[in-house]
């Protein structure tokens, strides 16, 4: 377990992978290359991940709310039921990402790609999903509400999800 973000970063460069549970509250590890790296169970409220190499990365029930995750690399990361209320995803690759049952409430996705994810059980009420790619994105049983922000030719029915 790490508590900052240099340590995080010299450890990782060292070849360790294993910071579940680590306490990362408001780092900064913008443009980081931190792919494969095991964060489950951490908490990272409010960092700084934007345009972070998080490829593959193992972050299921991490808290994340908050964080700035804009244009960061999350394909095939493993993110189920991950905290991310709030958080700012725009412009991400979440390409095959698992979000099972992610709290996305109030997360801003606008144009990130979320082309084979698997967001079945999300929450994403009051989520901006504007201009995200979606082809062969599993949304069955995933939350939403009318502040949820979907292109007009997505039909939540069609795909599976849920009013709230």
């Amino acid at each position: 377990m790490v508590e900052t973000a240099a340590e995080l970063l010299q450890r990782y460069g060292s070849g360790e992978r294993d910071f579940s549970n680590s306490q990362l509250a408001e780092a900064d590890l913008a443009g980081a290359d931190l792919a494969g790296i095991d964060l489950g169970g951490a908490t990272l409220q409010q960092a700084k991940l934007a345009a972070a190499n998080l490829e593959r990365a193992y972050l299921s029930g991490a808290d994340l709310s908050q964080a700035d995750l804009q244009g960061s690399n999350l394909r095939l990361a493993n993110l189920e039921k991950a905290k991310l209320q709030g958080s700012r995803l725009q412009g991400a690759n979440l390409r095959g990402a698992n979000l099972t049952a992610a709290d996305l409430s109030g997360a801003d996705l606008s144009q990130a790609d979320l082309a084979g994810a698997n967001l079945s059980g999300a929450n994403l009420k009051g989520a901006n999903l504007s201009g995200c790619k979606l082809k062969l994105a599993n949304l069955r049983g995933a939350c939403y509400d009318t502040a949820t922000h979907l292109e007009a030719d997505v039909a939540p029915a069609e795909l599976g999800m849920v009013s709230a």
